[in-house]
């Protein structure tokens, strides 16, 4: 014989407490997902901005050459000046990026949500409050997106300053080569 009766999408459990329907469950253990993945995401762009960070001060503390400070136009050093301002002002956000990358699986929070995931969430124990942990899942999860897309921005405009610097270096040093040469063949000439 078959029955009509449905089961309810929550049923009380012993204590009086709500259980949390399938449907919480899953949410739940996708944003869990998703906040992991963030996170693995984000120690990759730590890894990569540290990297970036590497070249951006090599980049700024690279020097002039005697014979290249001699020769060189004042226009090509200038720019050169220029664009290594570019990459200290820009260093700071950087290894902020990378020390908050670094701490973000020690975030207190993160943690308290670790917890509740391991001892309710996989074994499907009941969980009082289900909609507030969701909710602060889902700003852990918000929080996560943003520090990714910081660190992605930082990465891009860091490699882009580099990039541009040792760009503007090696055609202030081809200038300043043929400067060398220019004059290396005037003064053979007045001889």
């Amino acid at each position: 014989m078959e029955t009509s009766e449905q089961i309810p999408e929550t049923a009380p459990v012993a204590g009086g407490e709500p259980d949390v329907s399938l449907d919480q469950w899953q949410a739940l253990e996708g944003l869990w997902r998703s906040i992991l993945a963030l996170e693995a995401n984000i120690e990759s762009a730590r890894l990569s901005a540290n990297a970036v960070r590497g070249d951006m001060e090599a980049a700024f503390r690279q020097s002039l050459a005697v014979e290249e400070k001699l020769h060189a136009s004042q226009a090509d050093v200038s720019q050169w000046t220029q664009a290594k301002n570019r990459i200290h002002y820009a260093l700071p956000k950087v290894r902020e990026f990378v020390h908050r990358a670094t701490w973000v699986l020690a975030a207190v929070e993160r943690k308290r949500l670790e917890e509740i995931v391991r001892t309710h969430v996989e074994p499907r124990v009941p969980l009082p409050d289900a909609d507030r942990v969701r909710e602060e899942m889902e700003h852990l999860q918000k929080a996560r997106q943003v520090l990714l897309g910081q660190g992605n921005s930082v990465q891009n405009e860091g490699r882009s300053l580099v990039a541009e610097t040792n760009r503007i270096l090696g055609n202030l040093r081809r200038g300043a080569a043929d400067n060398a040469r220019k004059k290396k063949e005037r003064d053979s000439r007045r001889r």
